[in-house]
This record gives structure tokens, sequence and C-alpha cells, in this order.
């Protein structure tokens, strides 16, 4: 005969043990197991290692991207830095000396940021920095393609997203159109969605994005997309050949560097033929 105690306990474990209690619980074995052995086994990783910039962005040659040429560097603040999550930046006011002054095209900013490593790389956007500052979308957002023929075969169709903005002061309406692409993880996006995909593939080493901002203050969103293509094809095949790291000789290092280590302990595990 059961004693009082016996029967609350299971009384207890029977009110505790539902579906829901079961399902969470094999949730929760199965997280653990993923994160340890499984997970090693696998190679997966979670968190990404810095992968460093091969010259510092700052170091980037002018005469590289001639005949453009620099008319004023720009120190962001550093609250503005801090904002930014990196101090990896190179922000250029440049002229196009090729083109009459009266060129629309003449005048324009090249804004380049680096950032490497951690859990949470989160790229910043002029869709949403320049609401902050005082504009709003002057019509919806685009992502397109330019041909730029300066990069490497297969990957000259460059995406590209454009944003146009408008002033919302009621004494100044003016348009202005901003484009971007990231280089993340050896290849290029235009979107926030593809570097994150790319940034959280669980098989990577390292991860890192670099975004190449371009704007033409007194051109329009038409222009602005025309000039671009000159711009990139000046800049990208710099930024590519001196300062992007080489991310996948990085992660094949890696894989070459896993492949060591685990090699001892397959030895160990093996049994002695003697």
């Amino acid at each position: 005969m059961q004693s009082q105690t016996q029967r609350a306990a299971q009384r207890l474990a029977s009110s505790t043990v539902t579906p829901p209690f079961l399902v969470a619980f094999l949730m929760l074995a199965a997280a653990a197991i993923l994160a340890g052995p499984v997970a090693k086994r696998l190679n997966i990783k979670h968190a990404k290692l810095h992968l460093p910039l091969k010259a510092r962005l700052a170091a980037l040659n002018e005469k590289a991207i001639l005949p453009y040429r620099i008319r004023e560097r720009h120190v962001l603040e550093p609250t503005v830095v801090e904002a930014l999550g990196t101090d990896e930046y190179l922000s250029w006011a440049l002229e196009d000396t090729s083109v009459p002054p009266s060129d629309p095209l003449r005048h324009a900013r090249l804004f380049i940021t680096y950032d490497s490593g951690g859990r949470n790389l989160v790229p910043h956007r002029p869709d949403i920095c320049y609401l902050g500052a005082g504009y709003e979308p002057a019509q919806p957002h685009e992502n397109i393609e330019i041909v730029v023929p300066s990069l490497a075969p297969g990957s000259r169709k460059l995406p590209v997203r454009v944003c146009t903005f408008v002033q919302t002061s009621l004494r100044d309406r003016a348009k202005e159109s901003v484009l971007y692409t990231f280089h993340c993880n050896g290849k290029f996006v235009a979107s926030r969605t593809g570097v994150r995909v790319l940034i959280n593939d669980l098989t990577n080493t390292y991860a890192y994005f670099s975004k190449v901002e371009l704007s033409f203050p007194k051109a329009t969103r038409a222009q602005c997309i025309e000039g671009s293509r000159k711009l990139f094809a000046r800049v990208l095949p710099v930024l590519l050949a001196v300062h992007w790291p080489d991310f996948h000789a990085a992660e094949e290092a890696a894989r070459r560097g896993a492949a060591a280590n685990d090699q001892p302990l397959r030895e160990k595990s093996e049994p002695d033929p003697g």
C-alpha cells in the first residue's frame, strides 16, 4: 500500500510531465547536443572570428581612383563612430576632374565602412540613417544591377540598392539619392538580409562586411545611377586588390588548421593493430 508521500509524488509527476513539457525538454536536449559534440562534428560555428583588412581604408591610394580627386577628408565625431560600430571607415568628398564644372556628376561623396567578427554584425544603411537626419523617402527604394566592367568576369553585374530621399524641412525639399552595395564574405550583396545570410553561415569561421556608399549631391536619381557606374569601376577593384581580405583563403586555412588539430585525436582513438 502506497504512502501519502508516494501518492503525492506521483500526482506531481503526472501534472508536470505534460506534452508541452516533453516538447520543451526535447528541444533543450537537442540544443545542448548541437552546441556540443554534434556542432563540433558538423563544423558549426556560431561566433565568428575577426578578419583584418589587408590595408586600412583610410590608406586608399587616391591616385588609383583618378580622375576623381579628394576635395575633403571627413573625420567622424566619436559618438558617430561609436554608433557606427567600427572605426574602419573612409569618408571623402570627391571631384571628377574629367567632366565640366557644370556637370551634375562633377561632385561626389564616397563613404566606406568595414566591420568583422563577433556574433551580431549589424549593417548600418541609409534607409534608416537618413530618416534620423531629417529626410524621408521620396519614392520606394529599389535594388538594381549595375554592370561594372572593371570587376572580374562573373562578378560584373553588381547588386546595388538605390534610395532617394527628400528633406522634411518646409523651406528646402531638395532630393538626394544614395547608392550602396555590400561586400560580405567575398560576395557582393545589396541588402541587409543578404549580409545576414552570409554572416550566419554556420560553417564559416570568419565573417565581415564592407559597405560602399556613393552619392552625387547635385544630380538626379537617374544621373546618380549612371554616375555610380564610373565611380564603382574606379573604387571597387582597388578595394578588392589592396584592402578587403581574401575570405576564401582565410576559410581554407582555418579548415586545414582544424583538420590538423583533429588528426592526433583520430590517431589516438584508433585501436593498436599490435
